[in-house]
């Protein structure tokens, strides 16, 4: 293996900002609209951070996560929003015997699980339960949005336990977004990739 060097490192990060890979580029986004929204750093409610007057972006990795899971042992309360990324085949056709899809584009899944804590469920200012307002923040921002390229719709809402500790509401949103169209390697430009192109 070669050593490791500085170049190396920004062509990894070069990722976030690139159009072909979608899950890395659209969780970036989700991470900043999610860190520069006030109310939500707010009612995530980090006593913690509150006291140390952290900025927002020390709220990531704690609070928001770019994936669904908490640790298992805490000592302080806490409050978690959640997201994943994920994607389905368009459906162009449908016919008795067979089912053809869209080469060019494809769904695009964004979803949020907001987890609190039972102890922490009542929002003090409001009086609302803290994963209902947080949801209502989160759809606020991003339905009917286009953030992603595209206007991306909330199209389900549901409420569950997680355990005997955590009260959750699940947001899903979805949109029709290209298919991976482009091929970018770092230090040159993007092309549109098709069949016909190898590298």
């Amino acid at each position: 293996m070669k050593k490791w060097n500085k170049e190396d490192s920004k062509r990894l990060a070069s990722l976030k900002y690139v159009t072909d890979n979608d899950n890395i580029r659209i969780k970036e986004i989700i991470k900043q609209k999610l860190l520069e929204n006030d109310d939500i750093i707010h009612v995530l409610n980090n006593k913690k951070l509150q006291s140390e007057e952290a900025e927002n972006d020390e709220y990531f990795g704690v609070n928001i996560r770019p994936y669904y899971i908490i640790p298992e042992t805490q000592t302080d309360v806490q409050n978690y929003i959640c997201f994943t990324v994920g994607y389905e085949n368009v459906e162009r056709n449908f016919t008795n015997s067979s089912r053809m899809y869209n080469d060019l584009q494809k769904h695009l899944h964004v979803v949020f699980v907001i987890l609190c804590e039972q102890k922490n469920i009542k929002d003090e200012d409001t009086g609302i339960a803290r994963h209902d307002l947080l949801a209502a923040l989160i759809q606020d921002q991003f339905n009917y949005s286009n953030f992603f390229g595209r206007t991306i719709q909330l199209i389900s809402d549901n409420e569950s336990v997680v355990d005997a500790k955590y009260l959750c509401r699940t947001l899903i949103f979805s949109q029709v977004t290209d298919n991976n169209v482009t091929k970018t390697q770092y230090g040159k430009p993007t092309r549109i990739a098709n069949k016909e192109i190898t590298y």
